[in-house]
C-alpha cells in the first residue's frame, strides 16, 4: 500500500511539472548558450519573487505586470522565501546586457550584473511561458516554464527600430505598444524621426508655429497613393483619428507635446530602451521654412528637381534657429545622441546664394558638400556643449567627417561611405535600405533576406568591425497610414532583425530560425498583431501551356491552407482547398490566398493561357552580340521605345549594366535575336533595380516595370526552334542598381542568355 502511495505521489508531481521538447521552445533571439532539462516550473498565485537590488526592479515590475494582467496573480516580493520562487541574484563580472537564467522545478534563478541583464532575462522567461501571458485579460491555463539553463549576451550594443512620424503620424499609445514589441525581442534603441518636409511632430516652445501650423497639412501625394490603394486593400486606409477640422479645412496631422515625449521616454526607459530623436537639417526642412521663411536662401519654401529647398547656411539666423531647437531637444531627451538627418540635401540653392558662397570662401571650403560639413561641425560643437553627440545619415561623410560624428549607413549603393567612416575612425550603425527598410514590401525584402544579411562588410579589419555599433531597421511612413499597416510591415521581419542584432553569426541558421518563427505566431495572435502572412508561391507569372498546365502551389509557412479559384474571384474558405497540383486544360485566371483561421495573406493571381508555338523568323544574324542603347538624364519609369537608328548604339555580349553600374537616371535598351534550341515553352526572367521589360517581338513577356529595389519577375512563351526577336528595356532611377536576365525550359534552370546565341 505504501509503495502504491509513493508511486501515485511521484506520478502527481511528474504530471504537475511535465517536461518539454526542444521543438516547443521558440526563443527569439537565439541565446548564446542554451540547454533544455527535464521537468518544468509552475507559476501560481503563491509564487514569490526574491529581490536584493534596486537594479532588478525594472525586470521585476515587468514580470509582475504580465502575471497581473494574464493570470490575475499578484506576485509578492520578499528578500527571501521558501517554496516556489524566482530569485533575482546580483553577480559581478557580467557585461552590461548579459544574464543567466536557471529554471528548475522548484525555483528560477536570474543572475545579472546590471539592470538590462535582469530585464532581458525576464523577456526570455516571458517567451518560455505560454503565449497566453500576453493576454490583457485573465486566462485560466497552466503557467509552466520548461527547465532550462541559459547564458546569454548580445552581439551588438545598438539594436534599433525607427519610426517615421512626419509622413504619417502615430500617437503615444501606439508608440508604447511598439515599445513593448521591441522589449519582447530585446531591442534597445528607438529612433523617432520627428520632423521632415511633410510635418513637424514635436513641440518647440520657442517656435510655436512649428506645431500650430507645421504639424498639419491638406492631402499630400502620399495620402493620395494610400487612398487609391485602400480601394482594393483596406489596410491602406488613413487613420481617421489623425484628421482635424482646422480653419475650415480637413487637415491631417498631429504632434507630441513635450510632456508626452517625457512620458514616452520614461515608458521606454522602464523597458531598457533608449529614445533617439531625429530633427532633420539642413534639408528636409520645409515644414519649418513654411512657417519661418527667413530660414531659406530666397525667403520662401520650395522644391528643387527632387528634394526641397534646404535652410540657408549663409545666414547666421539659421544657426541661431536650429541651436535654439536643439537646445530644447537636448534638455528633453536624456539620450547620448541627437540625430540631425543630413541626407538628400538639394545643394542647388546654395550654389545660387551669395551668402552661402561667401561662407564657402571665408571658411576656405572646397564646395557645397564641405559647406554642409561646416554646418555639421558647428552643430556638433553646440551639441557637445550640451553633453550630446551628433549622428547623421551617411551623406554627412561627403564633405568630410569630424572625429566624433556617428554615421548611419543607409545607401547600400554607396559602400564608400562605410569605408570613409571606417578609415576616419567614426562609429557606424548599419541600416541599409535593401535589407533593413521595413516599409519595403515583404515580398521584396523577405524575412530570409533580412535574416541572412551580414551587417559587417567582408573587407573590414577587426579594428574597423569594432566601429560598428549595431544595426537598425527603419519604417518610413509614406505608405504606412495606420498602426495596423505598420504592424504588417514590421512582423515577422523584426524577429529576423532581433536575432541578427543579438546572436553571433556562426550560431545562426535560417531554417532553424523559421521553425521558431512559426511558434511565435500564436504569441502574435494573442498580442493582436496584424502580421504578414507569406503569399502563395507559384503564380508570379503568366502560365503558358500547349496541351495542359500543371500548377503547383506552395506557401513557406506551416499551418496555412491554400484556397484558390479559377474564375478570377477572390478566394475564401468556401473556395477550393488546394491539396495537390492543379491540372488545367483551358484558358483561365487562377487566384490563390493562404489562410490561417480568419486571417488571409495577400491575393496572388496568374493568367493561364493555351498557346501555339510562335514561328521562328528566317534570319542568319551575327552570333554572340546584341545592340545596346544608353540614354542619360531619364527620370520616368521604364518604357518601350523605338530603336531604329543603330548609330547611337554599341555592341555587347550580354544584358547587364556593364560600365554603367553606378550611373543614375539612365534608360538602357538591348535589341537582338534569341535562338530557341527546340520547340518548347521558354520562361524568361529579369531581376532589376529599378524597372525592366522583356519583349519577344512586340509581345511583352516580362513586366518588371516601375520604380523599385531589386525584384525578380518572369513570363512564359511557346517558341518554335530558331531565331526570335528579343528586346529588353531597363530604367535606373536613383539608389541601388541591378540588371540580369536569364531563362529556363522545363528541367533546365538558370540558363544565361549567353549560353545560347543572341544575335543582331
Amino acid at each position: 500500500m505504501n509503495r502504491l502511495l509513493i508511486f501515485l505521489s511521484v506520478l502527481v508531481i511528474s504530471c504537475s511539472n511535465p517536461s518539454f521538447k526542444k521543438d516547443q521552445i521558440a526563443l527569439i533571439p537565439k541565446p548564446k548558450e542554451f540547454s533544455l532539462n527535464e521537468k518544468s516550473f509552475r507559476f501560481s498565485s503563491k509564487t514569490k519573487i526574491v529581490s536584493t537590488s534596486e537594479s532588478q526592479q525594472k525586470g521585476i515590475k515587468y514580470l509582475k505586470n504580465l502575471f497581473t494582467s494574464a493570470a490575475g496573480f499578484d506576485l509578492q516580493i520578499q528578500d527571501r522565501s521558501e517554496g516556489s520562487r524566482i530569485i533575482f541574484r546580483q553577480v559581478d563580472g557580467l557585461s552590461l546586457e548579459a544574464y543567466q537564467l536557471e529554471v528548475s522545478s522548484n525555483e528560477i534563478i536570474i543572475s545579472a550584473s546590471y539592470e538590462a541583464g535582469y530585464f532581458y532575462a525576464v523577456q526570455s522567461l516571458r517567451q518560455l511561458l505560454p503565449s497566453a501571458i500576453e493576454s490583457k485579460h485573465v486566462v485560466n491555463t497552466d503557467w509552466l516554464v520548461p527547465c532550462v539553463s541559459i547564458k546569454d549576451e548580445p552581439r551588438f550594443a545598438w539594436r534599433g527600430m525607427q519610426m517615421d512620424f512626419s509622413r504619417h503620424f502615430f500617437d503615444s499609445n501606439e508608440v508604447k505598444t511598439f515599445l513593448d514589441y521591441m522589449a519582447l525581442y530585446k531591442l534597445n534603441t528607438y529612433h523617432m524621426h520627428l520632423t521632415d518636409d511633410q510635418g513637424w511632430r514635436i513641440e518647440i516652445k520657442q517656435f510655436p508655429l512649428l506645431t500650430e501650423k507645421g504639424a498639419w497639412r491638406t492631402e499630400s501625394k502620399h495620402d493620395k497613393v494610400c487612398i487609391e490603394n485602400a480601394k482594393t486593400d483596406p489596410s491602406f486606409t488613413i487613420d481617421p483619428n489623425k484628421y482635424q477640422l482646422r480653419d475650415g479645412k480637413k487637415m491631417y496631422g498631429g504632434f507630441f507635446t513635450q510632456d508626452q515625449i517625457k512620458e514616452i521616454i520614461q515608458y521606454a526607459d522602464d523597458r531598457c530602451i533608449t529614445v533617439i530623436p531625429e530633427i532633420d537639417m539642413p534639408g528636409h526642412f520645409k515644414s519649418a521654412i513654411d512657417n519661418y521663411p527667413y530660414l531659406s536662401c530666397k525667403g520662401e519654401a520650395g522644391w528643387g528637381e527632387i528634394f526641397t529647398t534646404p535652410a540657408c547656411l549663409g545666414k547666421e539666423t539659421t544657426y541661431e534657429f536650429v541651436e535654439k531647437i536643439l537646445g530644447e531637444i537636448a534638455d528633453l531627451f536624456p539620450s547620448e545622441y541627437i540625430h540631425i538627418g543630413g541626407d538628400e540635401v538639394n545643394i542647388q540653392s546654395w550654389q545660387d546664394c551669395a551668402k552661402c558662397q561667401k561662407q564657402i570662401s571665408e571658411n576656405h571650403l572646397k564646395d557645397e558638400h564641405e559647406l554642409q560639413s561646416h554646418f555639421n561641425r558647428r552643430i556638433e560643437k553646440f551639441l557637445k556643449s550640451k553633453g550630446k553627440k551628433l549622428m547623421g545619415w551617411d551623406e554627412i561623410t561627403e564633405g568630410g567627417l569630424s572625429k566624433d560624428a556617428h554615421v548611419m549607413w543607409w545607401r547600400n549603393w554607396a559602400p564608400n561611405a562605410l569605408t570613409t567612416a571606417a578609415e576616419s575612425g567614426n562609429k557606424m550603425i548599419i541600416t541599409p535600405s535593401f535589407r533593413y527598410y521595413f516599409d519595403y514590401k515583404n515580398e521584396q525584402t523577405t524575412l530570409q533576406n533580412v535574416y541572412d544579411y551580414n551587417p559587417v562588410p567582408s573587407g573590414f579589419t577587426a579594428e574597423q568591425e569594432d566601429l560598428i555599433m549595431g544595426i537598425q531597421a527603419n519604417l518610413w511612413a509614406e505608405w504606412i497610414p495606420n498602426f495596423e499597416r505598420l504592424q504588417y510591415q514590421t512582423f515577422p521581419r523584426i524577429l529576423a532583425l532581433s536575432e541578427t542584432a543579438w546572436t553571433e553569426k556562426n550560431s545562426k541558421s535560417y531554417d532553424e530560425f523559421n521553425e521558431r518563427v512559426q511558434l511565435q505566431i500564436d504569441r502574435m495572435d494573442v498580442m493582436n498583431i496584424n502580421y504578414y502572412l507569406p503569399l502563395v508561391e507559384g503564380l508570379n507569372k503568366k502560365i503558358v501551356f500547349i496541351d495542359s498546365a500543371i500548377v503547383t502551389l506552395t506557401v513557406p509557412m506551416k499551418g496555412l491552407d491554400i484556397y484558390y479559384t479559377i474564375d478570377g474571384s477572390v478566394p475564401t474558405t468556401k473556395s477550393k482547398l488546394y491539396e495537390a497540383p492543379i491540372v488545367l486544360k483551358e484558358n483561365c485566371e487562377i487566384t490563390a490566398s493562404a489562410i490561417k483561421g480568419n486571417k488571409g495573406s495577400g491575393i496572388v493571381k496568374a493568367k493561364v493561357e493555351k498557346q501555339s508555338f510562335r514561328e521562328a523568323i528566317n534570319i542568319s544574324p551575327v552570333k554572340g552580340k546584341l545592340r545596346r542603347w544608353v540614354y542619360k538624364n531619364q527620370s520616368s519609369a521604364v518604357q518601350k521605345i523605338e530603336l531604329k537608328d543603330s548609330k547611337d548604339s554599341d555592341l555587347v555580349g550580354d544584358i547587364n549594366l556593364g560600365e554603367f553600374n553606378k550611373e543614375e537616371r539612365i534608360l538602357m535598351a538591348f535589341k537582338g535575336f534569341f535562338y530557341a534550341k527546340s520547340d518548347n515553352i521558354y520562361e524568361f526572367f529579369t531581376k532589376s533595380d529599378d524597372g525592366s521589360l522583356l519583349f519577344i517581338g512586340d509581345d511583352m513577356i516580362v513586366d518588371n516595370g516601375g520604380h523599385h529595389s531589386s525584384r525578380e519577375r518572369s513570363g512564359m512563351i511557346a517558341l518554335k526552334a530558331g531565331w526570335h526577336p528579343l528586346s529588353v528595356f531597363f530604367q535606373q532611377g536613383t539608389g541601388g542598381s541591378e540588371l540580369s536576365v536569364w531563362y529556363e525550359t522545363g528541367k533546365e534552370k538558370n540558363l544565361k542568355l549567353t549560353e545560347l546565341t543572341i544575335g543582331y
